[in-house]
């Protein structure tokens, strides 16, 4: 029993350092297994049209069909204001920003930390969930906003310092070789992707040869 829970042990830590860091350098803790990357199932990053709730009017609305449908449980939707003998049990947000279309909210439990990030869009008179990123200590770590990335524009590398770099891929997938590893702050522009793979979206970045996974990348006003 003993050397089978070590080999599982193995097979765990292999996996949760291949997204980030690597070639000699310290490797990271950061998540490997994370939910998939759709609106319908808690998704991540720069998905495609809208699978999940859908609202009219208040951004909220679709927070909270969100949470109940991934949760089973109620939605308050300002954290500062939820009330002990009426909101214990619930989920709450906290409106963190908005980038054109986007707004941005961290989402929990009420009196304890948030669990996601959640980014609703306004798309045709309505608003949907665009994505829904678990907060796990290790992505804490993690500067900014995860805003919907695209191609063609200034992004820059938010590793949280530790690896200092993000790996480069050969292809999109964790098993793929790494060729490069981008350092902490420079500079990127995206030329094609999202691909999804190993519950990460991966990016081609200009001049670069290979992926990267574009959970450590962040629009440079929304790094901080």
């Amino acid at each position: 029993m003993i050397s089978r829970w070590w080999l599982v042990v193995g097979v765990v830590c292999a996996l949760v350092v291949a997204a980030c860091g690597g070639g000699g350098k310290k490797a990271s803790v950061l998540p490997t297994a994370l939910p998939t990357q759709t609106a319908a199932g808690a998704g991540a990053t720069g998905a495609s049209g809208p699978a999940g709730p859908v609202a009219a009017g208040d951004p909220n609305e679709v927070i909270k069909a969100w949470v109940q449908q991934m949760f089973q449980k109620d939605y308050a939707p300002d954290c500062t204001a939820t009330d002990a003998t009426k909101d214990t049990g619930k989920y709450c947000g906290a409106f963190k920003g908005d980038r054109g279309q986007d707004k941005a909210y961290t989402v929990g439990p009420v009196f304890s930390q948030a669990t996601h990030w959640v980014i609703v869009e306004a798309r045709n008179n309505q608003w949907v969930l665009a994505s829904a990123i678990p907060l796990t200590p290790d992505m804490a770590s993690i500067p900014g906003i995860p805003w919907p990335l695209a191609t063609g524009v200034d992004l820059v590398v938010a590793s949280g310092g530790d690896p200092p770099c993000v790996n480069v891929r050969e292809g999109p997938a964790l098993a793929q070789k790494a060729v490069d590893c981008i350092k902490n702050g420079a500079k990127v522009r995206l030329t094609a992707g999202p691909t999804k793979a190993d519950n990460y979206d991966w990016w081609q970045v200009e001049g670069r040869t290979g992926w990267v996974a574009g959970l450590y990348l962040r629009y440079p006003d929304a790094a901080q």
